[in-house]
């Protein structure tokens, strides 16, 4: 049985506010812990926050914009925005402004799934890592990598 869009989207906001959260306490946590290689907080909240805009709602709407035009399902690689960029963007911005970006990017994406019709709900993509989704099955894979990056903050 999948997902009912209302829980999905119910989902989406309790998932960013949990990594907010988690950003937060993990700063106050680990304000003395430099890990070479490791991301602070407030740059892992800003990685989540670019992923929705660049990555999740480009997506759904291209799903839906194929789906109108009775177009094949886009095809979608792996991809991410690059990591050492990401770093420099965020690295001096404080928690609170990356905060608010990561609330706003992810009100956004409500946004565009919040105006979607059933029909477009069924929208699909073929991706590389996980085979053939439709919209919920993108909501999903937003979910697991909030959870993803989440986890390297408790």
């Amino acid at each position: 049985m999948s997902n009912p869009p209302a829980v999905l989207m119910v989902e989406l906001v309790m998932s960013i506010d949990r990594m907010i959260q988690s950003a937060q306490n993990a700063q106050v946590k680990q304000s003395h812990l430099v890990i070479p290689g490791e991301w602070p907080s407030h740059v892992v909240l800003g990685h989540v926050s670019q992923v929705d805009e660049l990555v999740w709602m480009p997506r759904i709407q291209k799903m839906c914009q194929a789906q109108a035009a009775s177009q094949e399902s886009p095809e979608f690689a792996w991809w991410e925005p690059d990591a050492n960029a990401t770093y420099e963007r965020f690295k001096d911005a404080s928690l609170d402004e990356v905060s608010a970006l990561a609330m706003s990017n992810r009100t956004q994406l409500l946004t565009v799934i919040k105006e979607l019709s059933p029909e477009q709900w069924t929208a699909k993509a073929k991706h590389e890592a996980f085979g053939e989704i439709d919209i919920a099955g993108l909501i999903i894979q937003v979910l697991t990598h909030d959870e993803e990056h989440r986890a390297s903050l408790v």
